[in-house]
């Protein structure tokens, strides 16, 4: 039986607060934006990232993320991604980098159109100073 997984759209809202390490600062960071998916099949996904990543105590880290995501889901429940993602920094605004995205998690869903997920993300930062951002983040998915 054929289905039109190609035609499903999954957005999902989500926030995340971690631990940023970077030679210039260290120290707590939060994210929190929308990642919209279509869906390849029944267990993989692929679409688009939209995140404000900042750095509460420190005025010289902000970013504007952006890129491309690939999902799988594994044994119904365990969600992994990937993705390129670009970062515009919102302060200094001539620092344009490019760093990749990973999680790991675990996604319930409850209904057909709702589902929750809880990952663990990191970003591998490269820009002048090599940055790291890992972090805990909480999802709500809707499936259109």
């Amino acid at each position: 039986m054929l289905s039109s997984y190609g035609q499903t759209v999954l957005i999902r809202p989500n926030a995340g607060v971690g631990y940023l390490s970077a030679n210039d600062f260290k120290g707590l960071a939060v994210n929190y934006g929308l990642k919209i998916h279509l869906t390849a099949n029944e267990f993989q996904r692929y679409g688009i990232l939209f995140d404000y990543l900042f750095i509460p105590k420190n005025d010289h880290l902000s970013y504007l993320r952006t890129g491309i995501m690939l999902e799988q889901i594994l044994f119904k429940y365990f969600n992994m991604g990937i993705g390129t993602i670009g970062y515009i920094d919102l302060v200094q605004k001539k620092e344009y980098t490019f760093g990749v995205y990973t999680h790991l998690g675990y996604e319930h869903k409850f209904t057909k159109h709702f589902n929750i997920v809880s990952l663990y993300q990191s970003d591998f930062i490269f820009r002048k100073n090599f940055t790291m951002y890992n972090a805990f983040l909480f999802g709500m998915g809707v499936q259109l």
